[in-house]
C-alpha cells in the first residue's frame, strides 16, 4: 500500500525544516479545553462475530469502504490515515458521468511513501455522503493507475472526527 504526502511542493518547506524551526522558537502552547460530542444513537458504528470470520490477521488490512460519492455509489474507497489528501482518479470521475470542465486546474506534486512523484490533473470538490451526513470535500484528480477508485487521507477522516 502506498501512501501519499504533500512535500515541499506543496506547501512550500520540508518537514525538517519545520521540526527545525518547531524546535527553534520553542513557544509555550496554552492548553486547549477539552471538547466533547455526541453521536446521535443511529451513528454508531457495531461490529460483531460474523465480521471476524474472513480476517485473517486482525488490525492489518486496508479500510476499504463504498460510499455515495458526487451521488454516485463509489466501491474500493481506501480509507488512509497516512494520506495527507483525498484523490480520486481520472477515470472514476469518467464512469461517474462527472464533466472534466468540473476539475479545476490546479497543478500539484504528491510524493509517496517510497518517494516517487506523481502530478495532479486538478481538483474538485466532491459531496460525500455517509449515513446520514452530507458533506463536500475538496479532492485531489490524478490520471494515474491505483488498485482504488479513491483515496480518503487525513482531510475527510478528520472532518468526519472519525477513527479509522
Amino acid at each position: 500500500m502506498n501512501v501519499i504526502s504533500g512535500g515541499s511542493d506543496i506547501c512550500g518547506t520540508s518537514y525538517s525544516e519545520s521540526k527545525g524551526n518547531a524546535k527553534a522558537t520553542k513557544v509555550e502552547k496554552p492548553e486547549r479545553p477539552k471538547k466533547t460530542m455526541t453521536l446521535p444513537k443511529e451513528a454508531d458504528v457495531l461490529f460483531n462475530d460474523e465480521d471476524w470470520d474472513n480476517i485473517q490477521d486482525p488490525h492489518h488490512e486496508g479500510l476499504i469502504i463504498t460510499l455515495y460519492v458526487g451521488n454516485y455509489f463509489v466501491r474500493r474507497i481506501l480509507v488512509d490515515n497516512g494520506s495527507s489528501v483525498n484523490i480520486i482518479l481520472l477515470d472514476t470521475l469518467k464512469r461517474m458521468k462527472i464533466l472534466e470542465s468540473k476539475i479545476v486546474s490546479q497543478y500539484s506534486v504528491l510524493v509517496g511513501f517510497s518517494g516517487e512523484a506523481n502530478s495532479t490533473v486538478g481538483e474538485i470538490k466532491l459531496l460525500v455522503y455517509i449515513e446520514g451526513v452530507n458533506s463536500t470535500h475538496k479532492v485531489y484528480v490524478i490520471d494515474e493507475l491505483t488498485s482504488f477508485n479513491v483515496i480518503l487521507g487525513r482531510p475527510w477522516i478528520h472532518d468526519m472526527k472519525a477513527v479509522p
